[in-house]
């Protein structure tokens, strides 16, 4: 498989970290991209969403601006881009007010990007403080809801007294009005990974942990239903169904083929076929359990494909290598290429997110069909 990766968005002083977004390709044939560029490490840095022209041959993004500055909040960040059904862009992204405060936004264009509805809060009627969505979330599904999966941290995150849950924002009006779905039920039979250390002494606290399940994603699946995935401390990926659209949901069980740290993955259905794919850190050749790192070290950056909706996967390339942290990818498929933008980032010490880089991969879709 032919991978090309160019930095698009280095880390500097000024601007230490960038990234968690995601991309949309206009009726023009160029890409737009909206990301975050940060002017500190932490999630509660100070942050701006900037969009710009990404070139799939280069890597590198032009005409940046800045789009809707909100002086009021600390930062704005983790944006997702979708082509809409009406022939709009949609965008979704989060508004951090406090370091444990926050809201969700739903914005449109109708212009390819050039300018953008008043934005729309989306949190659907949920009384919580913190909102968790992840880049590159927003999807439409066939029959035109617009969907953002969410988890919800009731009081915030610190300290946490009630258990956070998942579930689906979605609007069935074009983004003006939203609700949100059932919860999802968590995994009530967590087991220890075989791969884990007997030397392991934090799993009775994993297990039981109010953070086991988060940062949701869905995809339409070819026969019609929705999966959800999610990012959990279980050592596996976790995935539920729904069978109406997203507004009631089968139990979240592992997909004990992606071995992966607490650390998102992203998936899509590839157009015009039932085949998956999905970017994940594998964890088989790296070994979990070092209280340093616990479960957080997050390499290589893995795409694995499933043919059975989600039930089982095969990998079928490294992208990224483990000398990197690999996160908060996008997927863009844009004519015979795979466009992906990624979060890279270097390990200092105990902290990953020092140096982040926006990379971006470019893949061949039909390296992506081979079986």
């Amino acid at each position: 498989m032919k991978i090309r990766s160019v930095t698009s968005v280095a880390s500097t002083k000024d601007f230490p970290r960038n990234g968690e977004g995601s991309a949309v390709l206009l009726k023009d044939g160029r890409i737009l991209t909206v990301f975050s560029r940060f002017r500190g490490a932490a999630d509660d840095a100070v942050a701006e969403l900037y969009s710009g022209y990404l070139d799939p041959e280069s890597g590198k993004i032009t005409g940046r601006r800045i789009i809707h500055r909100t002086p009021g909040a600390l930062n704005q960040m983790s944006t997702s881009l979708e082509r809409l059904q009406d022939g709009s862009i949609g965008m979704v992204f989060v508004r951090k007010l406090g370091t444990h405060r926050d809201l969700i936004f739903f914005s449109r264009s109708v212009d390819e990007g050039k300018t953008w509805s008043d934005p729309v809060s989306i949190a659907g009627g949920i009384p919580a403080d913190y909102l968790v969505v992840v880049n590159d979330r927003l999807r439409q599904f066939s029959c035109g809801r617009l969907a953002v999966p969410v988890c919800v941290y009731p009081r915030g995150t610190e300290p946490l007294s009630v258990p956070s849950w998942i579930a689906m924002l979605y609007s069935d009006d074009n983004g003006k009005t939203w609700a949100c779905s059932n919860p999802v039920t968590p995994c009530m039979n967590a087991e220890i990974p075989p791969f884990t250390p007997k030397s392991y002494k934090f799993w009775p606290e994993v297990v039981t942990s109010v953070y086991r399940e988060m940062e949701p994603g869905v995809e339409e699946l070819a026969d019609g239903r929705i999966l959800l995935y999610c990012r959990t401390l279980l050592g596996y990926m976790h995935y539920a169904f729904s069978g109406d659209m997203g507004i009631t949901w089968s139990a979240l069980r592992p997909a004990r083929d992606l071995i992966t740290p607490s650390s998102p993955q992203s998936i899509r259905r590839i157009p015009g076929c039932k085949r998956l794919i999905c970017l994940y850190n594998d964890r088989r050749g790296v070994p979990f359990g070092s209280e340093k790192k616990h479960w957080n070290w997050r390499t290589p950056l893995t795409l694995a494909v499933s043919d059975d909706n989600g039930e089982s996967w095969k990998n079928l390339a490294v992208i990224g290598k483990d000398d990197h942290n690999w996160c908060y990818a996008s997927i863009l498929f844009a004519g015979d290429k795979v466009v992906l933008t990624v979060y890279r980032s270097e390990e200092d010490g105990d902290t990953r997110r020092n140096l982040a880089n926006m990379e971006m991969i470019c893949l061949k879709k039909a390296d992506l069909l081979k079986k």
